[in-house]
């Protein structure tokens, strides 16, 4: 009991220094960057400036700095393009193309480039995701009752490109549908001898060539991408990997993600997401759907937790504080199975937490945020520009 106590103490201590050490960093972004911010769209960091003029092509240069458990200290240097000129691009969204590098403490590395093109009206509206990465990170075998002393570090050496189509259904209902490829080799670089990738006990410990087509629907309602007061986004996709577009795994992998935002008092907002994943096929590891991580699941360890299928949900209270000060309360819970009959409260993984916000861009609502999370065993501090979702 005493032993218990005494690492109950220290991990508590831990998490209080992480936490007070993403305060400083918090403040430090704030003062270096009073203008200018990151923020981050389906999961991916963008730079937005109160500069950008609507009709002419802009260029935000921005120093990236975040923390999570995964990378601990990040840094390196984003580039975001904005443009919306001509006869087809005059109506519609700002068009945008992000370059950006980082490096992090853990000597991982991402190099990504990432076009958003919106058409006339925003009746169409064209995707990219060029990115090179070697970013070691941890493994604890397959299913929802892996133990924690299954853990294993491997170094996987990723590229990926990624194009897509979609086209509105009708102007006066915001309807997406839409096409897309997805080319991606992962070589795995460096294992630990003796565990599963080493031994080849798991699907995708050689790495290997995803190819294949994949089809795309969106529904978006929200009065502000940033940092939504009201609305619904929704998005479902379907990706076919098969040996006939070259692929060296089969299989089929299904995605729903349903985000509704209430506005339930004055610049109080009430977020809620339900995320679905399933897959049947030879999936390779690092494709499996997973729980964790900076988004879903805050807490736990991105990845800490992957199967063929997933259930996950959470929801998310944001108010205000003080001036350009908010603060959010939330909560997560999911489930993984081998089969999606099989998922059930049994295996049920849930996490909590506390963060802080800061409005760094008042006229987009874009915010730096500081989260702390905490589920059974596990804590987790963030350090991130833009909202988990």
């Amino acid at each position: 009991m005493r032993l218990l106590a005494e690492n109950k103490r220290i991990v508590n201590a831990s998490a209080a220094r992480l936490f007070f050490f993403c305060l400083i960093l918090f403040s430090l972004v704030v003062s270096l960057f009073p203008q200018q911010a990151a923020a981050t769209k389906d999961g991916q960091q963008i730079v937005i400036s109160e500069q950008s003029e609507p009709d002419r092509m802009g260029l935000t240069l921005l120093p990236i700095i975040y923390y999570t458990p995964e990378t601990k200290i990040a840094f390196g240097l984003g580039s975001l393009i904005t443009y919306r000129f001509g006869l087809i691009f005059k109506t519609a969204r700002p068009s945008t193309l992000f370059i950006g590098a980082i490096y992090t403490q853990l000597k991982q590395f991402t190099f990504q480039i990432k076009p958003e093109i919106y058409l006339n009206d925003n009746s169409f509206f064209l995707a990219g995701n060029f990115m090179a990465e070697r970013f070691p990170t941890k493994l604890w075998g397959i299913g929802a009752d892996t133990a924690d002393d299954m853990e294993e570090v491997y170094t996987p050496q990723r590229f990926l490109m990624e194009l897509g189509l979609q086209k509105k259904l009708s102007q006066n209902f915001p309807l997406y549908l839409g096409l897309k490829y997805r080319l991606e080799n992962t070589k795995i670089v460096e294992t630990e001898p003796g565990k599963l990738i080493d031994q080849g006990l798991v699907s995708g410990s050689r790495g290997g060539l995803l190819s294949g087509p994949g089809l795309v629907a969106s529904y978006d309602n929200r009065d502000n991408i940033f940092y939504p007061n009201n609305g619904l986004y929704f998005q479902g996709t379907m990706n076919w990997n098969d040996h006939f577009f070259g692929s060296d795994y089969d299989f089929l992998s299904f995605q729903l993600d349903l985000r509704s935002y209430h506005q339930v008092g004055e610049d109080q907002i009430l977020a809620l997401q339900a995320l679905a994943e399933t897959s049947t096929g030879d999936v390779p590891f690092y494709r499996l759907p997973r729980l964790g991580g900076d988004s879903l699941l805050r807490g736990f360890y991105n990845g800490r937790f992957r199967d063929m299928n997933l259930v996950a949900f959470q929801a998310e209270y944001r108010f205000p504080v003080w001036k350009r000060l908010g603060a959010v309360v939330f909560g997560a819970m999911g489930s993984l199975a081998q089969r999606f009959r099989e998922i059930s409260f049994d295996n049920l993984k849930y996490a909590a937490g506390i963060g802080l916000r800061f409005k760094i861009i008042p006229k987009e609502n874009a915010n730096l945020r500081v989260d702390l999370a905490f589920g059974p065993g596990t804590y987790g501090i963030y350090f991130k520009a833009g909202e988990s979702f």
